[in-house]
């Protein structure tokens, strides 16, 4: 096998041309020759570097032929696919005039591979490319040394916030990803959640721990054997109202469970908050997106007067939560939650709170301060505030319908929140569509939650699809799954089936909804992702039930990233 230049691969840089003589010394003998003009570079590793745990192969191509796939051998074997066409605007800098000013920008490429799967000693590292003709090239064999005797600190990235001096005010995201070959220090605490030491840091003091893991398929797709990566990301929400305006440095440092550490980004960014930019924030939990409201009756006579629920009418709810930022600790705080129908308010915490009775049970509706053990985990430094930042909201739709502030076909669902402070006007929260129906036969259309995927989520491969769905009366016969409005697949009721899985959080969520069908109302499908080109796709799934109705209760946008 003839090798690369060396100097070229020590500097793990190849500029390729259409020159017999130099394109023999980076070819493998029977394997086509290069195109007009070939840039590419591989960043890392560098050539001879001792190598150990995760080991991130990285680099840039361009080539007028175009890029399908890139593959990683190790020894001259095949490992895995990297991810590619990655953003490099760096690139495009470098090379302005490459054919022109239309090249793509997303010429890089990145995948990793484990040490500890190679045994000490000197291996090789080359790149397998596959253009879109389907000609295929091997370029860039580099040596280098591995050493599992070698901890590796944890590796990762700062996403957010990215670019340098950026503005920022209030709860800001700190987000991210962060992998280790040993694996992330954790703890697991009594409720069940788990603390990472993830430590952000303003100007290097640590000002507190992100929330881990959280679901980052990117980095899976680039770190294939990294059994975490999937589940690599995290977030802190830094209230930066506790600092004065100004330059700060925000910083990232990670432990791992041999107690390395390593800072894994670091950003300048502006500190900026004022009256216009604080002020509370939450968001709408139910309905979804899109979700559904039914009324029992379709007729729009007028109600009587008052009465707002009627024994055997259709009970719908709304519920979320908000936090207020007000860093003026005489004014924060939230004092009454407002729902909007079509921005028109029917219902206030404030004035409206108070015991309903809805199919046989009594429970507290249209009030603020609910339990949110999981807004605390998420804002612990708004501590009371955010554990008891729940809302929830009782909802007769058939009664909205016939005074007019709802109406058949898509409606807007808003909350909006009032604090402490009495020149503050409300601010809206949240708004999501909604669309209201009814049946003329009387049949109940299924409603439900899906909790898994979220929209716009990157998928790759087969994903699990989950959530719950109760169609009552008569029960579920079949689930529908439907991907750009083709029939995927389906759960028919009966046994083996992940059709009426047990959910014991359901009933005691939402008590009044039928039993035992809420406790019965689980479901999961297995979704083959890489039968579908990559890009974005419509998931719908339709609910079929005994009683003969059937309703598409969820439409959900997803991003399928397969590299096909």
């Amino acid at each position: 096998m003839r090798k690369t230049l060396g100097r070229v691969a020590l500097l793990a840089l190849c500029v390729l041309v259409a020159n017999a003589a130099l394109a023999g010394h980076i070819t493998r003998r029977g394997v086509a020759q290069p195109a007009l003009q070939t840039i590419f570079s591989v960043e890392a590793p560098a050539a001879g570097a001792t190598v150990f745990g995760i080991v991130e192969v990285r680099g840039y191509i361009l080539d007028d032929r175009g890029v399908s796939r890139i593959t990683l051998l190790v020894d001259g074997a095949p490992v895995h696919d990297a991810d590619i066409n990655q953003p490099r605007q760096d690139v495009r800098r470098k090379y302005p005039r490459f054919f022109g000013e239309d090249f793509p920008v997303g010429t890089g490429f990145l995948t990793s591979f484990l040490a500890s799967n190679y045994t000490d000693g000197s291996h090789t590292v080359a790149m397998r490319v596959t253009y879109s003709n389907s000609e295929v090239v091997e370029l860039a064999e580099i040596p280098v040394i591995v050493d599992n005797t070698i901890n590796q600190a944890p590796i990762g990235a700062l996403d957010s916030p990215g670019d340098p001096n950026v503005y920022v005010s209030g709860v800001y995201p700190v987000t991210g990803w962060v992998i280790d070959a040993e694996g992330i220090r954790t703890t697991t605490g009594s409720d069940g959640k788990v603390r990472a030491d993830i430590e952000v840091m303003v100007d290097d003091a640590v000002v507190g721990q992100a929330v881990y893991p959280l679901p980052r398929p990117d980095v899976a797709i680039a770190h294939p054997d990294v059994a975490a990566a999937f589940n690599s990301g995290f977030q802190m929400n830094l209230d930066t109202t506790r600092f004065t305006n100004g330059f700060y440095t925000i910083s990232v440092r990670v432990w791992d469970t041999s107690g390395m550490s390593q800072v894994i980004g670091s950003t300048d960014i502006w500190l900026e908050n004022n009256y216009a930019t604080l002020g509370p924030f939450g968001r709408i939990d139910w309905p979804m997106s899109n979700g559904h409201f039914y009324s029992t009756g379709c007729f729009t006579a007028n109600p009587p007067s008052g009465i707002d629920y009627n024994p055997g009418d259709n009970v719908d709810w709304v519920s979320g939560w908000v936090v207020d930022q007000n860093d003026n600790s005489i004014f924060e705080g939230v004092v009454g939650v407002e729902l909007l129908m079509n921005g028109v308010p029917v219902k206030n915490t404030a004035t409206d709170c108070g015991p309903v009775t809805r199919g046989g049970v009594t429970f507290q509706a249209n009030c603020y301060g609910n339990e949110r053990p999981d807004i605390l985990y998420q804002y612990p430094q708004f501590g009371m505030d955010a554990k008891y930042a729940g809302y929830f909201f009782d909802v007769n739709t058939r009664y909205y319908l016939q005074t007019g502030q709802l109406h058949l076909g898509l409606n807007i669902l808003g909350v909006q929140a009032r604090t402490r402070d009495s020149v503050r006007p409300a601010v809206i929260i949240n708004e999501v569509p909604i669309i209201v129906n009814c049946d003329f036969r009387g049949i109940n259309p299924a409603y439900g939650e899906l909790e898994v995927p979220v929209a716009m989520q990157y998928m790759k491969n087969t994903q699990l699809v989950k959530g719950w769905v109760i169609d009552f009366p008569g029960g579920l016969r079949r689930l529908n799954f439907y991907v750009d409005g083709i029939l995927d697949g389906s759960l028919i009721a009966g046994t083996g089936v992940s059709l009426g899985l047990p959910r014991s959080d359901v009933p005691l969520k939402y008590p009044w909804l039928p039993y035992p069908d809420s406790y019965y109302s689980g479901f999961e499908y297995n979704l083959d992702t890489a039968k579908y080109v990559d890009g974005v796709h419509q998931l719908v799934i339709e609910a079929v039930g005994y009683n003969g109705g059937s309703n598409f209760w969820v439409q959900r946008p997803l991003v399928f990233n397969n590299a096909n």
